[in-house]
C-alpha cells in the first residue's frame, strides 16, 4: 500500500486535471464559442459577453454553499455530482435556441458543476492532503487551468471545423465526464489523512482541526483582510486578461499578436504559480502578496506606456507572473489562518472575489467605448493596489 506521504502527490496530479477540464472548457474555449453564436442568434457582443459573466456570477454565489458541502461530506461523492452536472449542462447547450437559454445554463447548471468539480474542489483537496509543503502543492495543482487553458481550444478549434458548435458540446459532455468521473472514484478511494497533527506541531494541529462558524469567518479580520485585499489585483487581471486584443490594436499589431501574448502570459502564469506556490512554505505570505502587487502594478504600467510589440509583451509577462500567484496565495493565506477542516467553506466565499472579475472586463470595456482610451481604466486599477498593500499589513502573521 503506498504511504499517505506519496499518496497525497497522486491527488494534486488528480487535481490538476479537474481543473484542467473544467477551466479548459468553459473558460478558456468560450472565445472559441462567441464568433458562431453571434452568427447563430443574431446578438450583440455584449450581450453574447453577458454568458460568461453569468457563469462567473454563478460561480461566486454557489461557492459559499459548495464549500460548506466539501467540509461536510465526501470530497469524492461531489466531484462526480459535479462532473455529472457539467456534463449534462454541457450536453444540454446543443439544444438551445436563443441567447437567454445560454444565460440560464451558464447561470446555473455549469457554475454549479465548475464550482464542485473545479477550483474550489481541487483546492480542498490540496488543503485537507497537506500540512507541510501546502504551498508547492496548491502551486503545481493550479498549473491545471493553465494546461487546460491550452490544451483544449486546439481540440475544440478543430472540431468547431469538422463538426460545428453543437455537435462540439456533444463531445465536450462527454469528454468532460470520461475523464473526471473514472479518475475520481480511483485517486479518491481513501479519505484524507488528519493534515497537521504530527508532533510538536501543537496549537497549529488544533488549528487545522477547528471547523469555524459561517458567523465566525464573516465576523473576522482575518478573512475580510485578504479578501478585501485580493479584489484588485483579480479586477486588474480580469480587465487586463479579457482586453488583450484591444491593446494590440490600439498600437497597431496585427490582431495575431493577441494570440502571442496569451501564450506569453500562459507560460508566465505556471511560472508564477510554481514560484508563489513553492516560496509559500518559507516565506510570510504578506511578503509574497505584496510582490504579485508589485508585478500587477508593472504591467498596468506597462499597458499605459506601451508603444509596440517588446514592450507590450513585457506587461503581458507581469501579468501572467502576477495572475499566477492569485490561486496559491488565496489557499496559502486562508488556508493557514483558517485551517483544513474549514478550508471548503472558508474558500467557498473567497469565491464572490470572482464576480469582481466577472464585471471588470465589462466596465473597462465600457469606459473604452466612452472614452475611446483604457488610460481611466488603468489610473482606477493602479490606484486600488495601494490600499491592498496598506491592509494587508494588519494581517497578523502565521508563526
Amino acid at each position: 500500500m503506498v504511504p499517505d506521504q506519496h499518496y497525497r502527490w497522486l491527488v494534486v496530479l488528480f487535481s490538476l486535471v479537474i481543473q484542467a477540464v473544467s477551466l479548459g472548457i468553459l473558460a478558456y474555449c468560450f472565445t472559441l464559442f462567441a464568433l458562431p453564436w453571434l452568427d447563430e442568434f443574431g446578438g450583440s457582443r455584449r450581450d453574447v459577453m453577458i454568458t460568461i459573466a453569468c457563469l462567473q456570477i454563478g460561480m461566486g454565489v454557489l461557492g459559499p454553499i459548495v464549500g460548506r458541502a466539501l467540509d461536510r461530506f465526501r470530497v469524492r461523492n461531489i466531484v462526480v455530482m459535479g462532473a455529472l452536472a457539467m456534463g449534462t449542462g454541457l450536453w444540454l447547450t446543443q439544444f438551445v435556441t436563443e441567447l437567454w437559454q445560454l444565460w440560464l445554463l451558464y447561470a446555473t447548471v455549469m457554475p454549479l458543476g465548475m464550482a464542485m468539480s473545479g477550483t474550489l474542489a481541487a483546492q480542498t483537496l490540496v488543503a485537507k492532503w497537506f500540512a507541510d509543503k501546502r504551498g508547492l502543492a496548491l502551486g503545481i495543482s493550479a498549473m491545471g487551468t493553465n494546461l487546460g487553458g491550452v490544451v483544449f481550444p486546439l481540440i475544440v478549434a478543430g472540431w468547431l471545423m469538422d463538426v460545428g458548435w453543437r455537435q462540439t458540446f456533444a463531445r465536450l459532455a462527454v469528454v468532460s465526464v470520461l475523464l473526471i468521473v473514472p479518475l475520481a472514484l480511483w485517486v479518491l478511494r481513501r479519505e484524507p489523512p488528519q493534515v497537521g497533527l504530527s508532533a510538536g506541531e501543537g496549537a497549529a494541529a488544533v488549528g487545522q482541526r477547528r471547523m469555524w462558524s459561517a458567523k465566525e469567518i464573516l465576523t473576522t479580520s482575518l478573512f475580510w483582510l485578504p479578501f478585501v485585499s485580493l479584489i484588485p489585483i483579480n479586477v486588474a487581471f480580469g480587465a487586463l486578461q479579457f482586453n488583450l486584443g484591444n491593446f494590440v490594436r490600439d498600437v497597431g499589431l496585427a490582431d495575431d499578436t493577441a494570440a502571442e501574448m496569451v501564450t506569453v502570459g500562459s507560460l508566465c502564469m505556471i511560472a508564477g504559480k510554481l514560484f508563489f506556490g513553492g516560496l509559500g512554505d518559507r516565506w510570510d505570505h504578506r511578503v509574497l502578496f505584496w510582490v504579485a502587487n508589485g508585478l500587477m502594478s508593472l504591467s498596468i504600467v506597462g499597458f499605459m506606456v506601451a508603444t509596440g510589440y517588446s514592450s507590450l509583451m513585457l506587461a503581458a509577462g507581469c501579468l501572467g507572473l502576477a495572475g499566477g500567484g492569485i490561486l496559491p496565495l488565496m489557499g496559502l493565506i486562508f488556508g493557514a489562518r483558517f485551517g483544513a477542516a474549514s478550508f471548503g467553506r472558508v474558500m467557498g466565499f473567497v469565491m464572490l472575489n470572482v464576480m469582481f472579475g466577472a464585471i471588470a472586463p465589462v466596465a473597462a470595456g465600457w469606459i473604452y467605448d466612452v472614452t475611446g482610451s483604457f488610460e481611466i481604466s488603468l489610473w482606477a486599477m493602479l490606484a486600488l493596489m495601494l490600499p491592498a498593500v496598506i491592509a494587508m499589513v494588519r494581517l497578523p502573521r502565521v508563526s
